[in-house]
């Protein structure tokens, strides 16, 4: 019985060709959008779940940064008996390696660690060993491959590179690789005692005020570095908070003594640690943007489900003759309930290839756009299967149920007439769904363009600070910053440079650079910048009082403060401030990305031989030729370094990559629904013109004209698209509001997005249906008036 069921359900799929390959291939890319947002979301949410350990392995905070003092792990492990061990990780972002050949590369992610972080993490060695000395570093087997190709690499040297000179280090051991899902990627390990040469990078950065972290390993108020500990099972994680709220004590800081210790479980720190500080060394996922992601695939299985369910139906009730012959037989209403049951799971089966094929093309994607790391790892899973399997049987046997029971229940006379009712069906329920296709439609389309106004908005209205034309050179090297005044001679000579200065920081850049001054009884911690002279003139910001920075004196240091500054202290350029004397006052400007509002700034001079950065105020003409020009003029000076430069606004266009990329993101899936809704409608269209072709055959006879026809079919659908424009509306605009929170500075809600969303939506259900309704407004008359 089920192999003749299963003859009949393929015979009346390739029976309704058109209406199959619609069914499937809306149903497909609607599963595929879903299976492949699912895959995202049990993908971020299975971060660090595969160490072994993972339940009893945590992270020290204090307040809500990261951050923690160098001595604690050790005494926390020595004092506390709950905590089984423990390990220390600071990792830099960036990193030149020389290889055997002397060629030399850039690379990222060097972390020092404590040996103890393979056993923690449960990462195993390949070859060899962790790091036992500071001269040792173990690798990745990826960094292997690339740098030693095919070779055992134990025992050989790689030469490292973080400030001034080429550190060799011996290979102790190959790891393996971090998964996928590890909130920590490092691609080299070296011991804990090199934390002294990684911290080197930054002291040179900021020139004559980088010496903050001498003494770091016994000074309980620097804090840099992560700290992880691993409790025994029996451990009751309050009680181990608590006994750390006691080394408190040992810290100066007054403001610091006030911040309590927590733990953070290490399974909570991908998507839970968006609100903390210092989270520089993990991976980081988003949970709030989760679950826009989630509601999202929500949406489209809605309308790949319903448009589904509503073909199934019109294409059974093409069938009901056939239906109705097997009833007056004597089928029963169970036999044919199974029958309608099995078709529409066949079909719902059928619809895994496209599915599959929307999975294939939008992994890569998600990992480009979003930056992820989702593989097919994930297909590991046990959750993964049977989110499959669920979704695909109910899919199936809803849209099956919900079918048969109400065809088997018509009488076989009724059937026979190729009829479900006495009545005039209307089919306001499946015509009105479309409201729900076009108001999805219309939210997303309004979203994109939304998204895009604001990014557009964030990356050309940065307050009073003038970003265009200004390239940036790395000084990474003590010959380039020694050599800062000839540098800037001669680059001053090149034509269609305008001006040039030399920065630790050149605003807007991402990071906070947090400088403490005293005021009356309290430290207050301002927002920083470093700055050489002729930066101001530079960035054209405009000076309330007093002056720019001059010639640097070294027997006076000076200070320049932000208008908020100013007004919330009392300051007046030509005094003096915690022994600074204050230079000048300058007009509020955006630091940093418009996410943030601006606070009380603090600007101090570097040492015109200590800067970190060189800045070129070109007049956009010759640009390429001053890049040329700048890397010739570095390798002469500094012949073994990677010359680095980059433009401002590439820099302020990292500030919103995230949205960019949702922006991508909601574009994609903005373009799948479209499809999904074209599919939907072109599959009513086709059910409405079948049910009213006799109705347009009279009408022609009558004398109607094409234009009059293609105006009735057009007028069915078109007035639930304007349905849909009302409904969409007033849900984009709150939904766009609640987004723009997150900007300090955000652009208005333009009229014309909503107008041109309801357009597009006007436009692509016009031509969808007017296709259809051409073609039956110009067939034969005496064809339709044959038809059954």
């Amino acid at each position: 019985m089920i192999i003749t069921n299963l003859k009949i359900s393929i015979r009346g799929i390739f029976k309704n060709k058109t209406q199959s390959v619609i069914s499937i291939f809306g149903l497909g890319i609607g599963l595929g959008c879903v299976f492949l947002l699912a895959l995202l979301y049990i993908h971020e949410n299975s971060f660090d779940r595969y160490m072994p350990n993972h339940q009893q392995l945590y992270r020290v905070i204090r307040g809500t940064d990261c951050r923690t003092s160098f001595p604690l792990a050790k005494i926390a492990k020595d004092e506390i008996p709950l905590i089984d061990g423990y390990f220390r990780f600071y990792q830099t972002q960036e990193l030149e390696i020389k290889n055997k050949n002397n060629e030399i590369f850039k690379d990222e992610r060097l972390a020092c660690a404590d040996a103890s972080v393979f056993d923690c993490l449960g990462i195993r060695f390949i070859v060899g060993m962790p790091a036992s000395s500071k001269m040792e570093i173990a690798i990745s087997e990826s960094m292997a491959q690339k740098y030693f190709s095919t070779a055992n690499p134990t025992g050989q040297t790689i030469q490292i590179r973080l400030s001034d000179q080429f550190i060799p280090l011996t290979v102790s051991g190959v790891f393996r690789n971090f998964p996928s899902t590890s909130s920590l990627n490092p691609n080299f390990i070296a011991d804990m005692e090199f934390t002294d040469e990684v911290l080197g990078k930054n002291k040179q950065l900021l020139g004559q005020y980088g010496d903050g972290s001498d003494g770091f390993r016994s000074n309980w108020d620097y804090c840099t570095i992560s700290t992880y500990l691993l409790l025994n099972k029996k451990a009751n994680t309050n009680e181990v908070i608590e006994r750390l709220q006691k080394y408190n004590e040992l810290v100066e800081d007054k403001n610091r003594k006030q911040l309590a210790y927590n733990l953070q479980p290490i399974s909570d720190i991908y998507l839970k640690s968006g609100d903390m500080l210092g989270n520089l060394f993990t991976r980081q996922g988003d949970a709030n943007e989760l679950k826009y992601y989630v509601g999202i695939a929500i949406l489209i299985l809605v309308i790949a489900i319903f448009n589904y369910i509503f073909l199934t139906k019109a294409k059974t009730e093409t069938r009901l003759k056939e239906i109705g012959s097997k009833k007056a037989l004597g089928a029963t209403r169970n036999s044919l309930r199974k029958q309608i049951l099995l078709e529409s799971n066949l079909m719902s089966f059928l619809s895994l290839a496209p599915a599959f094929f929307v999975v294939a093309l939008g992994i890569p994607f998600i990992n480009s756009t979003l930056s992820r790391t989702l593989d097919l790892s994930v297909f590991s899973m046990w959750q993964v299967w049977l989110l499959f399997v669920v979704v695909l049987f109910l899919t199936g046997t809803f849209s099956g149920l919900l079918t048969g029971i109400n065809i088997s229940r018509v009488s076989p006379v009724l059937l026979l007439q190729g009829k479900t009712t006495l009545k005039p069906r209307y089919n306001r329920w499946s015509n009105s769904f479309l409201s729900l296709h076009f108001a999805i439609f219309i939210l997303l389309i309004s979203g994109v363009l939304t998204l895009k106004k604001q990014i557009n908005f964030a990356l050309n209205n940065f307050q009073s600070i003038d970003t265009k034309n200004i390239v940036i050179c790395e000084l990474n090297s003590s010959e380039l910053s020694s050599q800062f005044n000839v540098i800037k001679n001669e680059i001053d000579k090149i034509p269609g440079v305008l001006k040039t200065a030399g920065s630790s920081f050149i605003p807007p850049f991402n990071y906070f650079l947090p400088v403490k001054l005293q005021y009356e009884e309290e430290k207050i911690a301002f927002d920083g910048l470093i700055m050489g002279e002729g930066m101001i003139e530079l960035l054209d910001l405009e000076l309330i009082e007093g002056e720019p920075f001059g010639d640097y004196k070294t027997e006076r240091r000076e200070m320049i403060f932000n208008e908020s500054a100013a007004l919330k202290y009392n300051l007046k350029a030509g005094e003096l401030f915690n022994g600074f004397y204050v230079k000048g006052i300058v007009k509020d400007f955006n630091g940093h990305s418009l996410h943030r509002l601006i606070q009380p700034m603090v600007i101090l001079q570097q040492h015109p031989q200590k800067m970190g950065l060189f800045a070129i105020k070109t007049d956009g003409k010759n640009d390429a030729a001053i890049t040329m020009a700048i890397h010739k003029l570095f390798k002469q000076i500094s012949p073994n370094k990677i010359v680095t430069t980059y433009s401002l606004t590439d820099q302020i266009s990292q500030f919103y990559t995230h949205e960019q990329n949702q922006a991508k993101l909601i574009s994609a899936f903005s373009l799948l629904a479209i499809v999904l809704s074209i599919m939907g409608l072109l599959g009513m269209t086709l059910n409405t013109i079948a049910r009213k072709t006799k109705e347009i055959g009279i009408r022609k006879v009558n004398g109607a004209k094409i234009s009059e026809v293609l105006g009735m079919l057009n007028l069915i659908f078109l007035k639930w698209v304007m349905v849909a424009i009302i409904i969409a509306i007033p849900v984009t605009y709150y939904a766009m509001n609640k987004w723009l929170e997150n900007f300090a500075y955000k652009t208005t809600l333009s009229w014309w997005i909503f107008v041109l969303a309801g357009v597009l939506a006007l436009v692509i259900a016009l031509l969808t249906v007017s296709w259809q309704s051409w073609r039956a407004a110009t067939r034969n008359p005496v064809e339709a008036l044959r038809y059954e």
